[in-house]
């Protein structure tokens, strides 16, 4: 049996015409939290930095940071510590509430599990509001031993992985596999077309409702080994004092504007 049934993608469809604390809804959510608690134990045994919403009442939302706006699907992203979201909201020049509530995971990179009513995906997200970070990236990008190294990364990963710069929780055709990503300069040619604060970049996997994967048995080791693999891309572009490429953002932005004055 699958941890998500038919009937838990169905329940999501109904949107806010129905009551979330109650009904078939509230019981999906309440499985999600049960298999973000599995899966953050395994996260925390592996030491990888990522951290739910630091308010309980928010690690499960309709907020996803694939859309500006509230959607019927719940999400479960895991990314920056609190205090580090706040040090980069700061660098963005974002005011912080003294309340602390004005700190929103869609401004940083992050790794999202998504039930919607056609599909459970595991997805690295670079919403355009997570501009700092992707700046970050594509200063990175602008150095071959990265690229070389971000193209190596991707070789490693499983063939199954879908990559695009499309905005919302659907699915889109305008897609590359890994396979497709990896083969001559792909990669090269679509990070030349990304433009920071406009672009979604994303890179995660699709399941249909019921897939085999997803078994009662099966889906916390199927979760923990995509948010592990997808780890690494995440760990490769997000920004920190130790991985800070904004001064070859500049130079290439520098450089832009003389060849198009």
């Amino acid at each position: 049996m699958t941890y998500f049934s038919y009937t838990d993608h169905i329940a999501l469809s109904y949107g806010k015409e129905q009551e979330p604390s109650t009904g078939a809804e509230q019981q999906t959510i309440a499985k999600f939290y049960n298999l973000h608690k599995a899966l953050y134990e395994r996260i925390r045994s592996r030491h990888l930095d990522l951290h739910p919403h630091w308010q309980k009442s928010n690690i499960i939302s309709n907020e996803s940071a694939t859309s500006p706006m509230s959607t019927t699907a719940l999400t479960l992203p895991y990314f920056r510590s609190f205090e580090q979201a706040q040090m980069v909201e700061k660098l963005m020049g974002i005011d912080i509430s003294p309340t602390q509530n004005n700190i929103y995971p869609y401004r940083h990179p992050v790794i999202e599990l998504r039930l919607a009513p056609d599909h459970f995906a595991i997805e690295l997200v670079l919403s355009p509001y997570a501009v700092w970070d992707q700046q970050n990236l594509i200063g990175k990008l602008e150095l071959e031993r990265h690229r070389m190294t971000l193209r190596s990364l991707l070789r490693s990963m499983d063939t199954d992985y879908a990559f695009g710069f499309w905005e919302g929780t659907g699915f889109s055709d305008m897609h590359l596999t890994t396979w497709q990503l990896t083969h001559g300069k792909v990669m090269d040619e679509w990070m030349q077309t990304f433009a920071d604060g406009q672009d979604w970049l994303r890179f995660g996997v699709w399941y249909e409702p019921e897939h085999p994967a997803l078994e009662d048995e099966s889906i916390v080791s199927e979760a923990f080994a995509r948010v592990n693999e997808l780890y690494t891309l995440y760990d490769f572009m997000l920004w920190t004092s130790n991985n800070n490429f904004h001064s070859f953002y500049e130079k290439r932005q520098r450089y832009l504007r003389r060849v198009y004055a």
